[in-house]
């Protein structure tokens, strides 16, 4: 094979390649995708790849077989995309719009509000003992974090949660009321 039947993507040879194909490649594409504006979209995304690689082919019919195997390959990953989307959606919604999680999410926050309102009441090393904890870190780590002994933090922590525990209890009506709503 000699030299100048290989094509090298150059501003003007890649500007010619797609004012040749692009409109083929979107017809291509829309046979699979059935959305014109999609089409264009993931042929142009083909385009910037084939910018990007910055490859030589070896003739015309090489980049030609590149485009639309590129074009073929993107309309199916979208359409798997789209099949995962629609799967989850179906599945993920009807339970969303029950009235069972909504009450659900409902008492949740409401007892996430309390306990946070609870915790500002706290003394503040207190406070951000319990904050470190909920962030997931170990009594350990708060220790040194903090600068404290391990003994302090953990009594620290056993009195915030008596403390805590006790507020939630007086306002065990609310949560009673909200689970009874959701019976």
């Amino acid at each position: 094979m000699n030299e100048s039947n290989k094509i090298k993507l150059s501003r003007n040879n890649f500007r010619k390649i797609f004012n040749q194909y692009f409109a083929s490649l979107v017809g291509f594409a829309n046979t699979f995708v059935s959305d014109s504006d999609l089409s264009e979209d993931l042929v142009q995304e083909v385009f910037v790849a084939l910018w990007e690689k910055q490859e030589e082919y070896l003739n015309e019919i090489t980049l030609k077989v590149y485009l639309y195997r590129a074009v073929r390959n993107k309309c199916l990953n979208n359409i798997k995309h789209e099949q995962v989307k629609n799967k989850y959606i179906n599945e993920t919604l009807p339970k969303l719009e029950t009235e069972e999680f909504f009450l659900d999410q409902v008492l949740s926050e409401e007892v996430s509000r309390l306990l946070y309102k609870f915790i500002e009441e706290l003394p503040k090393q207190r406070q951000q003992i319990i904050r470190y904890g909920l962030f997931g870190l170990k009594n350990r780590e708060i220790a040194d974090i903090m600068g404290l002994s391990l003994n302090t933090v953990k009594s620290h922590k056993l009195n915030a949660y008596r403390e805590l525990r006790e507020k939630l209890g007086k306002h065990a009506y609310l949560v009673a009321i909200l689970l009874e709503i959701n019976i």
